[in-house]
Formats: C-alpha cells, sequence, structure tokens
C-alpha cells in the first residue's frame, strides 16, 4: 500500500513539474505569431513588446509607457521559499532597457505589488523618469527606490490618466489562487531594498486599460476579476494573465467576452525564476495552459498570440479607433 502512495506520488511530481510544462510549451509554440509586416518596415503602428511575466512595453514613436516592468527575476525556488532578501538588479535592469532601446518613459504602471510585477518599477521609473501609477503599495515601493511625490499616481480610485498620447484607466480587479493572492495587505511604508519576498505585499489588484488613438490594450495581469467590472469596456487586444487561472470557461467569459477584441495574448506562463537571457520555460503546478487555451478557441473570432520576448507586435483595432478616450481622464496631472 505505501509502495503504491509512494509511486503515486511519484508520477503526480513528474506530471506537475515535467510533462505537464513541457506539453504547455507545445501548447504555446503552436500561437507564436509572424511579426506583422507594420511592425517589420516601421510603419505607424501601437506596439506592444513583452518582457517575461506580464511585463509590456506599449509604444507609438517616441512615445512609450510599461506595464509592471521585471527585469531581475531572483533565481531559484528555495530564496523564495525561506523568504530570503532580494533586491532590483540596476544593472540588469540598465541591460534590458537600453536592449529595448527605452530611455524615457511616460508613465511605469503597475496591476498590484508582489514582487514579480512591482519590484522593478520605482528603479525603472526613476531611470526613465517616468511617473509611477499603482496603487498606495506600489507608490511605497516608488517611494522606496527614491522617486519625488511628483512622480507618484495613486490609482486607488480608479484613477485615469493622460501620459502624452495614452489614456489608462485603473479598473478594480482581483488575484487569482485560493489564497486571494498571498502576500495580501498593504505596504504602509516606504519599501528600501533589500526586501524580503514576502514585503511585496499585494496592496489593491488592477485591470489597466491603455487607449491610444491606433488601438486600444488591456493589461489583466492576475487572473482573478470582479464580475462586470469590465462590461462596458472594450478593447483591440487582451494582455491575458495564464497563471493560477481557476474556472477557464468562467474566466473568458468575465474577462475577454465583454471586450469585443480582436486578440489575445498569454502572458504570466513563464517560470520567472529563471532569467530573461535563458530559454524561457512554463511555469510548473501554476500553470495549466490547456484548459484556457480550450476556452479561448470557443471563440473562433479570437486570434490567441504568443508572445515572444523582446519581439514587437502590433495592436491592430477590431473597430475603429476612437479619435477621443471612450471615458474622459479625470485627472490629467500625469501629462508629459
Amino acid at each position: 500500500m505505501l509502495a503504491a502512495l509512494l509511486l503515486g506520488a511519484a508520477g503526480l511530481c513528474v506530471w506537475l513539474l515535467l510533462w505537464r510544462p513541457a506539453a504547455d510549451a507545445r501548447r504555446l509554440a503552436e500561437h507564436v505569431q509572424p511579426v506583422e509586416a507594420e511592425v517589420a518596415a516601421g510603419i505607424d503602428t501601437l506596439s506592444v513588446t513583452w518582457f517575461g511575466v506580464t511585463a509590456v512595453l506599449i509604444r507609438h514613436g517616441d512615445d512609450a509607457l510599461m506595464i509592471d516592468p521585471f527585469f531581475t527575476r531572483p533565481p531559484g525556488y528555495w530564496p523564495l521559499v525561506q523568504n530570503a532578501s532580494i533586491a532590483p538588479d540596476e544593472a540588469r535592469i540598465a541591460q534590458w532597457l537600453a536592449r529595448a532601446g527605452i530611455d524615457r518613459l511616460h508613465a511605469v504602471l503597475v496591476s498590484h505589488s508582489h514582487y514579480d510585477h512591482a519590484m522593478d518599477a520605482g528603479v525603472v521609473a526613476r531611470r526613465t523618469g517616468a511617473v509611477l501609477a499603482g496603487s498606495p503599495s506600489t507608490l511605497q515601493i516608488g517611494r522606496g527606490a527614491g522617486l519625488a511625490a511628483a512622480q507618484l499616481r495613486d490609482a486607488s480610485d480608479g484613477a485615469a490618466l493622460s501620459l502624452g498620447p495614452f489614456f489608462v484607466r485603473f479598473i478594480e480587479s482581483r488575484h487569482a489562487g485560493a489564497t486571494g493572492g498571498a502576500p495580501t495587505g498593504e505596504i504602509d511604508a516606504p519599501l528600501r531594498p533589500p526586501a524580503r519576498y514576502l514585503d511585496y505585499r499585494q496592496g489593491g489588484t488592477y485591470s489597466i486599460l491603455v487607449e491610444h488613438r491606433l488601438g486600444s490594450v488591456l493589461h489583466h495581469g492576475s487572473a482573478g476579476y470582479v464580475a462586470g467590472a469590465l462590461d462596458a469596456v472594450r478593447a483591440d487586444t487582451v494582455l491575458l494573465g495564464a497563471a493560477l487561472v481557476g474556472d477557464a470557461e468562467a474566466y473568458v467569459r468575465a474577462v475577454v467576452d465583454p471586450l469585443e477584441a480582436r486578440e489575445v495574448v498569454l502572458t504570466h506562463w513563464d517560470d520567472f525564476t529563471r532569467p530573461l537571457d535563458e530559454p524561457l520555460r512554463p511555469m510548473p503546478i501554476a500553470v495549466n495552459l490547456k484548459p484556457l487555451l480550450d476556452a479561448l478557441a470557443r471563440r473562433p473570432a479570437l486570434r490567441v498570440r504568443t508572445p515572444v520576448l523582446a519581439q514587437p507586435f502590433a495592436v491592430v483595432p477590431a473597430r475603429k479607433p476612437p479619435s477621443t478616450p471612450t471615458t474622459a481622464p479625470a485627472d490629467r496631472s500625469g501629462s508629459r
């Protein structure tokens, strides 16, 4: 009996740690899309570039903003289990900003304040002169990175911001997972690194809508949601978090269906304990792509994209882009 239990446990571990991630890697490969001709030719487009987890650069010409920048990616699971001290790797951040051709940003936006979404945000904002926008917890990370008060924007009230040619709206959401996104709670004082993994408390969690005259993008970094919160929102491209998905059909129905989007881009599927300069692999245990891809496949009008690291792709409008944002920003103090 004991031998059978041990054998079953070993088989489950192999399935979770090796077989399922390998199967997910094959599924991801099926959804890699060719580079659009507009991007390759440098034609006037709104582009998105993915840098692992939910980190993206949204750019039009010299105007750009970033969401959830995370280049440091502290290595290994054991330090995470130990709740070790971690800190932004300034050299690695500088390397990847240079590789992406980023020296100035209108804003750094943060969907929630866990380390894999927010740890590098203050440093990136400081290096690029950007506004940092997010929850009060995110702003404490910015203060710990040395940002001035003028660079901080509180998004806890569902802020709408005008940032250069971009109009941005933070929409209340929920974190995925049975724990509700541990560590939960707020960061209540400036977080000066080094700090421990669990010091990066969740704070508020948001979907982030970015609108531009050439198209619109909804960034949904965590696979929780608030029922009905997106019913009046429209977006051309959805950046959809794929970790800790519960009921995949309900998730797609609540987050993707209302948007009438043309394309869904899968994010938050990679193992972020590995550096970006090594081949990306699906995260074991926390990611199971088959149910999510099956739910998306039931919407044949949607194109599903696996983003390629640091390779821009175009936002192609599902409808004629509005000349003005769908919701007029209430706060234009972030303009640059």
